[in-house]
């Protein structure tokens, strides 16, 4: 790979980072689009399919692609936490949560430190065990207990205003 190629890739990379998907989708598009795109076997190949895969996913809602980019990616470099937080990023967008959490906890198991990781998985959250465990999470019992829990959770969250009363003047 020519050094132009990994500026061109490294920056498309930070566009993605910075949250310019649409501009990155261009520039990868450029890089990878062509008959003289790099070769795909190393490890800045693997971090621009990874990126490229999470900026096509959420601009042109493509999700299957930018999951196998990822996937390519995790392929060359399992061991980089932030493909497995693009992938996690492109499976919550295209509303597969599970599959979110299952690709978050296998990043986390292997780079355990990885901040980009550790803020996706935040950013999932923890789901409340079932009000009933017995039944189903969709069962109305659980749903009506369950929302019940959160809106007290909500209400206890925010403080209540006192409001003072003014002396009565005699």
């Amino acid at each position: 790979m020519t050094n132009n190629v990994l500026r061109r890739i490294d920056q498309a990379i930070l566009l993605t980072e910075a949250g310019n998907h649409l501009q990155a989708v261009t520039e990868f598009l450029d890089i990878y689009g062509t008959d003289d795109s790099p070769p795909l076997n190393t490890a800045k190949a693997a971090s621009g399919l990874s990126f490229f895969g999470l900026s096509l996913a959420l601009v042109q809602k493509k999700y299957k692609t930018g999951i196998d980019l990822c996937k390519r990616a995790l392929d060359l470099e399992f061991y980089n936490g932030d493909h497995y937080a693009n992938l996690t990023r492109i499976y919550m967008a295209s509303g597969n949560r599970k599959k979110a959490i299952e690709t978050v906890e296998s990043g986390l198991k292997i780079v355990p430190e990885h901040e980009g990781l550790i803020k996706v998985r935040r950013e999932l959250g923890v789901r409340a065990r079932p009000a009933v465990p017995f039944l189903d999470r969709a069962h109305p019992i659980n749903v009506s207990l369950g929302q019940a829990r959160h809106a007290k959770k909500a209400e206890t969250a925010t403080p209540q205003k006192r409001t003072t009363r003014k002396p009565h003047a005699r």
